[in-house]
């Protein structure tokens, strides 16, 4: 008995199609894109599975770290529209840097890194060693840098350079150019970002600073200021006033 094409047809459109009902039916088969990351075995949701794909908003779904946080600690734009804005857009606002003797992509990693130290979750990234100078000040600003963490960061930062003629840097408003103007009148501040480096270059002394502080300029002039000073049990507030005599 001869088997027609037609019926061999139906039977191969029969078995494909009841394997497809199966698999789906045991959620193997799925044609939609799966976009939430993974989770650990706590239930959180691991920031190792950050991809660039992801928006800001969606950083904020999953991971509670505030979109306006990242905008903020990255200088984007303030009206950043964070439904938008993917974590693989910032390759195309900042330039890339070199590192070591490495070029280095501010991109998704960086903001994976970003995400741990803000969270307080352990990520060992094999790609970010240094952070902007703009995110670790941030960091440091809300209190989620402390200790040796805090030191190593302090340590491992780069400025951020924007790339031309993008739309999502920040760019300087009138106001923002005004007070730059009136700082640079006014001379040298010291503030609660100024390091002890800066703060020589200023042109304060090391004698000058033993005088104020009472204690000698430490090896580390990467160290703030402000954190020397509280650490040495001194009020900054009148300190950073007497370097200004």
């Amino acid at each position: 008995m001869k088997i027609r094409s037609f019926h061999i047809l139906l039977v191969i459109v029969i078995i494909i199609g009841g394997g497809i009902l199966l698999a789906s039916h045991f959620n193997l088969y799925n044609t939609s894109r799966v976009k939430s990351p993974r989770k650990t075995a706590e239930g959180l949701y691991d920031v190792t599975d950050m991809r660039g794909s992801h928006t800001l908003e969606e950083i904020e779904k999953y991971y509670q770290v505030p979109a306006s946080s990242i905008i903020e600690a990255f200088g984007l734009k303030p009206d950043t529209n964070p439904k938008l804005f993917k974590l693989k857009d910032m390759k195309e606002i900042f330039k890339p840097v070199e590192l070591e003797g490495e070029e280095y992509i501010v991109e998704t990693d960086t903001v994976k890194v970003f995400a741990s130290l803000y969270l307080k979750t352990p990520y060992a990234s094999n790609e970010t060693f240094y952070l902007p100078e703009k995110t670790v000040n941030y960091l440091i600003e809300n209190y989620r840098l402390t200790g040796k963490e805090k030191e190593y960061w302090q340590g491992h930062t780069f400025k951020l350079e924007y790339l031309e003629d993008n739309d999502l840097a920040v760019s300087e408003t009138p106001e923002k150019i005004e007070e730059t103007v009136e700082e640079e009148a006014e001379g040298f501040k010291v503030t609660g970002k100024t390091t002890i480096q800066e703060l020589l270059d200023s042109g304060i002394t090391e004698e000058k600073f033993e005088e104020v502080t009472g204690f000698k300029v430490p090896e580390d002039k990467s160290v703030l200021v402000r954190d020397f000073v509280i650490d040495k049990g001194l009020e900054f507030g009148e300190t950073k006033d007497k370097f200004a005599e």
